[in-house]
């Protein structure tokens, strides 16, 4: 956001981000996509501490400066997407789908954010840039790891994560097939759950 000049006629930009550029450059678009959900994050943050009459409207004056500039399609999508997901999980309590209308803790919260980005980014530049992403899948895969790991300190916790294993095809077949060092993915995940922390395992016999 920014204010507008007396000679832009005065008021606020609601949408003031500039673009990585042309999307036929590997890694414009990806980048678009982050930021566009950092922003969300950024916007969600505020208006959950500031939820006042004003800021009801705050979302339409965002969007509304998008259309007139013609926003990047990458950063609207990225940051649709992470208001989008907040909206269903919201939307879900106020149907009644959810046991009870907790939320996740902020730990949890990060490292599932942090693991949608880095999946996000891999999946964009596999299907728009050939080549290879072997960097991507290594960040995509230490995310998913930190998610796996992450303990679950409610019930709202261990929905979440259990809601991530049973709807993502991938974080499922880690969760039934893979190992998290010495430690088959599966109990890692389950110790979670529980809560707990998973010790490394010392190699070295001690």
């Amino acid at each position: 956001m920014r204010p507008r000049t007396r000679a832009e006629g005065g008021g606020i930009e609601y949408w003031n981000v500039q673009s990585a550029g042309d999307y036929s450059v590997t890694g414009n678009y990806t980048s678009d996509s982050a930021k566009g959900r950092s922003l969300a994050l950024e916007y969600l943050g505020y208006i959950g501490k500031h939820p006042t009459v004003g800021n009801a409207t705050l979302l339409g004056c965002i969007v509304l400066d998008m259309i007139a500039q013609q926003a990047a399609k990458g950063l609207v999508l990225g940051f649709m997407s992470a208001v989008n997901d907040y909206s269903m999980t919201v939307a879900r309590i106020v149907a009644g789908n959810v046991p009870s209308a907790g939320v996740p803790s902020p730990s949890l919260t990060r490292v599932v954010e942090e693991w949608r980005v880095a999946d996000t980014r891999f999946s964009n530049e596999v299907t728009l840039t050939p080549g290879d992403h072997d960097e991507l899948w290594q960040a995509k895969e230490d995310a998913e790891t930190a998610m796996l790991r992450e303990p679950c300190l409610s019930l709202a916790d261990i929905r979440t994560k259990a809601e991530i294993a049973l709807r993502d095809e991938n974080v499922f077949d880690s969760i039934a097939n893979c190992t998290i060092g010495s430690e088959h993915a599966l109990r890692v995940f389950l110790r979670s759950l529980l809560g707990e922390e998973l010790t490394p395992v010392d190699n070295g016999g001690n």
